[in-house]
């Protein structure tokens, strides 16, 4: 920085005026330091923060950093400490420039070298600030001065002058201070030897550099002698011809900054090892747990299964439910284990984004109608209909959302909504939001939702349950998405849960109009449902087939509206009716339409919050052609509306039970070390027909094998001795020999990412989690026991 060294030496009574301004410049040309959160909130400010940027640390800690960035710099600093922050393991390799701003106004040029660390459970960000303004005010201060050797003698940096053979010809006070040197030994032309012999490079290099191309190195740092940090700029000296003449430096201490560096290093190391080895013992304690689990939820699914009296089924399902509940926790404990293992990677594929919300709503429908819960989701048209992307877990963020908005609802309503927030050209960010009418959360305790193992207060966890870990693990998956997560609530109104994830979108992906609805165009639809929020979706849903709609908020108003279209002369082909409705409800409008042989032509789809078999059997008596369970998915309103109306008002369209393919008895050998677990697999097995035959060790399941011709085995990967993985392992090398191979499912309680591909690997062909159900069980033996 400094190219021109100073050449000759003289005092005078100018040089006592710019004592004090020099001072002041130098002051500040030291490093500042101060601390950041996460979100950019400053958490620390040293003393010499406070005299560089003008604000002392009362007025700094706990402002945002834009505080102190020009304006016109925020946006492009900002991102820079934000992805700092993300980086957690890894240095900036580059400082970082920044426009400061005083708090007087003013600004100035600064360069910020960042140091990302880990505090409990937020990212910090170590930030040192040099003052770069200040150091060109020096540099031209020098310039303009022919005797500068006073003046440096203020700086705290070392500053040097050499000739062209690397000999010092002059050196400041502080270069002395920071190598321990007299200025005659510095001085001495032996020196050279012991200051260029730096531990970490060969400084000469540098000086070479420097000659040849003539430009100057900057903020250049290495080890000088053992456990010494040095921060070198190197300027070629010319004369007055422009020949070089010599070489100048500024040398400044950072060994201080390096040993932070270190430990901040060592303590990320730290924190990483403390990580790995929680995620560990939580898969550990997961397998642990989920072994004996899987033999109560097995046992339990068996005895309900059997002839019970009424307390006893009560009993076991009470049973089942708590296990189930406890089976919720430990899945919680699971992901949130993976997550900060760093152990999720996004799986892309192609989803339709309706079907996706529908069906993870449909999950949600029982629970919800329970508490009389209105349950709806809407996705604009505008969003394109096949995505790219995770859609397990863009699943789970949206179960995890919606589940805690029925659980702290009790009455009205819980809707999700998607809608297009941006697109590119083969990409957009789609904008998610889960709204309910619950008891809404005070603003004091918000922040805290998306931490592990939070929840609003003490008395949440006895009195809903739950982990606290669902609204962290969500906020993980949507940063992995691209995206952020935030929320909006009023005590005792409701609360909305927003998040944003960003998605490719298929080539195939323009807004599709569902097959065969010309027949629907232009046809005039009756919506009856007492929902605001029912009646919008609806509307948007059939206009978008170019339906004709209306909509009544009441039972009395829908039958009027059905008589002025009949005086009219355009009646209503198709009716979409609420069942549950105050006053009339659809079952008594159903009656009335009925009654009157004006109105009975139209075709009537009842629209049901409630999943009773005996609403079912009501509407098939008064002639009810269809009866949907909310939420409605687009597409399955569809296909019901096709079926209604080809039906012909008198025919109930009930769809064809699902044909299960002829299946065989199964020979199959059950690997498994739990005596519970064995009792489990071998009664569920016999009672879809198969044959079990049991193993309790990995090295007797290859026994067996090589004795009897089994169909297929279940291994359990984590046996004493020869495990499931060296079992398979070893049944694939004695079949080499052998013209059959027969098939292996895993059976795992662990369910740590990647265990599938170590399934694979071992030469297995499926795979199961415990708790192991009945259905699971069945769906994965399905395609081996079907009649060949």
């Amino acid at each position: 920085m400094l190219e021109h060294g100073a050449t000759n030496h003289r005092q005078g009574e100018s040089d006592l005026k710019d004592e004090q301004r020099v001072t002041t410049i130098l002051e500040l040309a030291c490093d500042a330091s101060f601390e950041l959160d996460s979100t950019a909130i400053i958490k620390g400010w040293n003393c010499r923060a406070e005299k560089l940027f003008g604000w002392s640390s009362q007025e700094a800690i706990g402002q945002h950093v834009q505080m102190i960035v020009s304006p016109r710099h925020r946006e492009t600093v900002l991102a820079s400490l934000g992805k700092a922050i993300a980086l957690r393991d890894k240095l900036p390799e580059e400082p970082l420039k920044m426009r400061a701003l005083h708090h007087d106004g003013y600004r100035f040029s600064t360069e910020l070298f960042l140091y990302p660390r880990r505090c409990q459970d937020d990212d910090r960000l170590t930030v040192f600030v040099r003052n770069l303004t200040d150091r060109e005010q020096l540099q031209n201060l020098l310039s303009e001065r022919a005797d500068q050797r006073a003046i440096l003698n203020f700086i705290e940096d070392g500053y040097t002058e050499l000739d062209l053979q690397g000999n010092h010809q002059w050196v400041n006070d502080a270069y002395c201070r920071i190598f321990n040197r007299r200025r005659e030994e510095v001085l001495d032309p032996s020196y050279q030897n012991i200051s260029h012999r730096p531990v970490s490079v060969n400084i000469r290099e540098l000086f070479k550099k420097v000659y040849q191309t003539g430009e100057p190195v900057r903020a250049f740092e290495y080890e000088a002698v053992p456990g010494r940090y040095c921060e070198i700029t190197v300027s070629l000296k010319r004369g007055e011809s422009g020949q070089p003449t010599g070489f100048v430096t500024l040398i400044r201490d950072t060994t201080e900054r390096k040993r932070h560096e270190l430990e901040l290093a060592e303590a990320r190391e730290t924190a990483d090892a403390a990580n790995r080895a929680k995620s560990e013992f939580l898969a550990n304690m997961s397998h642990e747990i989920r072994t004996p689990m899987n033999g109560v939820m097995g046992m339990t699914e068996l005895a309900l299964s059997t002839e019970l009296t009424e307390e006893q089924r009560e009993y076991l399902s009470m049973v089942r439910s708590s296990a189930e509940d406890l089976l919720v926790i430990i899945n919680d404990i699971l992901d949130y284990s993976k997550i900060e293992a760093g152990k999720i990677d996004l799986a892309l594929v192609e989803f339709n984004l309706s079907e996706v919300v529908g069906d993870t709503m449909k999950t949600l429908a029982i629970p919800a109608h329970r508490k009389s819960l209105e349950l709806a989701f809407h996705v604009d048209a505008n969003v394109p209909s096949t995505l790219v992307g995770d859609s397990v877990r863009l699943r789970q963020v949206l179960l995890n959302l919606a589940s805690n908005a029925v659980k702290f609802t009790d009455k009205g309503e819980v809707v999700v909504s998607a809608r297009l927030e941006s697109r590119g050209q083969t990409g957009g960010k789609i904008h998610f939001k889960v709204r309910d009418t619950g008891i809404g959360i005070p603003v004091e305790t918000q922040k805290r939702l998306f931490r592990p193992f939070e929840q609003a207060d003490s008395s949440t966890t006895r009195q809903y349950g739950g982990t606290g870990l669902g609204l962290a693990i969500s906020r993980k998956i949507v940063e992995l998405m691209g995206g952020e997560i935030w929320m909006e609530s009023i005590p005792g109104e409701g609360s909305t849960f927003h998040f944003t994830a960003s998605f490719g979108i298929a080539g195939n992906s323009e807004e599709r109009i569902f097959s065969s609805t010309s027949d629907l165009r232009g046809m005039p639809v009756l919506i009856i449902d007492d929902n605001a929020t029912n009646r919008r979706i609806l509307q948007e849903i059939v206009g978008r087939w170019q339906m004709v709609p209306q909509v009544a908020e009441s039972g009395p108003e829908g039958l009027a509206k059905l008589e002025a279209a009949l005086v009219s002369g355009q009646p209503f082909r198709l009716i979409l009716l609420d069942e549950q409705m105050p006053g009339m409800d659809g079952l008594e409008v159903i009656d009335r339409i009925r009654a009157s042989s004006l109105l009975r032509g139209a075709t009537i789809m009842m629209l049901t919050s409630a999943d009773q078999s005996s609403s079912a059997a009501r509407c098939r008596e008064l002639g009810a052609n269809m009866y949907l369970i909310k939420p409605i998915k687009p597409s399955e309103l569809h296909t019901m509306i096709q079926k209604a109306l080809a039906a012909h008002a008198q025919t109930i369209a009930k769809p064809a039970a699902h044909r299960r393919a002829p299946c065989r008895s199964l020979s199959i050998l059950v690997a498994e070390d739990n005596a519970v677990n064995q009792r489990v697999a071998a009664a569920m097995l016999e009672r879809m027909g198969h044959r079990p035959t049991l193993a309790a060790t990995g090295l007797e399941a290859v026994s067996k094998c090589s004795q009897t011709p089994f169909d297929l085995i279940l291994m359990d990967v984590q046996m004493p001795g020869v495990d499931g993985f060296e079992a398979a392992r070893r049944i694939r090398s004695h079949e080499l020999t052998a013209e059959t191979r027969i098939p292996i499912i895993a059976m795992t309680a662990r369910a740590m990412n990647g265990d599938r591909e170590r399934c694979i690997e071992a030469g297995m062909d499926d795979y199961v989690s415990k708790p192991v159900t009945m259905e699971a069980l069945r769906r994965a033996l399905a395609r081996y026991a079907v009649d060949k």
